[in-house]
């Protein structure tokens, strides 16, 4: 992977490229942990090299926010504008755009504003608006977050993000080994991105979405339930909807497997690629 680095209005975003330049490409949108795990970490880095998505078979491109201004925080549709600044310099051609939760947000407003960068969507544990169940969750991370009381938000992510025995691996390791700390700059991106994924309403924008769109969903996820994935997708003409059962908001993570099958197996309906490249 190579780190490149895009200029946002006089604010710098990393980028993160990989695969053959003569690929068609596609863009890993940032959700709500890029606040405090920007691609220009290498911890971050090491991360998506194992992302269980089908980026081989693409120019791969993993991109992350600007720091904020310190004025207002951005929205889910001024994020989507800086993501199509990145495209517009790092893309030749429309990208498949690969989203989760707050990062499916802003992929539909980027969607609908610029259908020219995008080729099909695959938005995963995200809503078309934000609702009280959203919120919730998100403030009590961000509690955690701004006291900078670490274990405290570590536990509160892994219960909402993992089911069964995966769940309590995750609240092991996390007694075995503590979770690192942040800097002050990192702070000021999560409250920053919390701001904006609380906000998200899009609901007006989608009927102007018209590209391949597969929506997922998980079962027991406490911050964006089936019934937000579900009008999500109705709202996207032509879209594909499915929950994935006995699952939480990590779903494509905890069930590997199964969500790359389903997601290749969306992507190469619309998108034929000979040869196919495993994730």
């Amino acid at each position: 992977m190579e780190l490149r680095w895009v200029d946002c209005g006089g604010r710098r975003a990393p980028v993160l490229v990989d695969g053959s330049p003569a690929a068609p490409p596609a863009v890993l949108v940032p959700g709500l942990s890029d606040g405090l795990a920007p691609v220009d970490l290498p911890a971050t880095q090491a991360l998506m090299r194992d992302a269980p998505l089908p980026m081989r078979r693409f120019r791969g491109l993993v991109v992350s926010y600007p720091d904020p201004d310190g004025a207002a925080p951005p929205t889910t549709a001024e994020l989507a504008e800086q993501v199509a600044t990145i495209l517009d310099v790092t893309t030749e051609g429309p990208a498949w755009l690969f989203a989760h939760s707050m990062g499916a947000m802003v992929a539909q407003h980027l969607a609908a504003q610029r259908p020219d960068l995008v080729a099909g969507m695959v938005l995963s544990a995200s809503c078309a608006r934000a609702d009280g169940r959203l919120r919730d969750v998100l403030g009590r991370w961000c509690d955690a977050v701004t006291a900078r009381d670490w274990p405290r938000f570590a536990r509160a992510a892994v219960d909402a993000s993992y089911t069964g025995v995966e769940r309590s691996r995750r609240r092991l390791l996390l007694r075995l080994s503590p979770p690192p700390a942040h800097p002050d700059a990192r702070v000021a991106r999560h409250v920053a991105l919390t701001a904006a994924a609380t906000s998200h309403d899009a609901r007006d924008r989608l009927a102007g979405i018209d590209c391949p769109t597969l929506v997922l969903a998980a079962e027991h996820d406490p911050v964006c339930p089936p019934d937000l994935g579900r009008e999500l997708a109705v709202g996207i003409r032509g879209a594909d909807f499915e929950v994935f059962t006995g699952l939480a908001h990590g779903f494509p993570e905890q069930a590997r497997t199964r969500f790359a099958r389903r997601v290749l197996a969306f992507v190469d309906a619309h998108h034929p690629t000979p040869g196919r490249a495993s994730t």
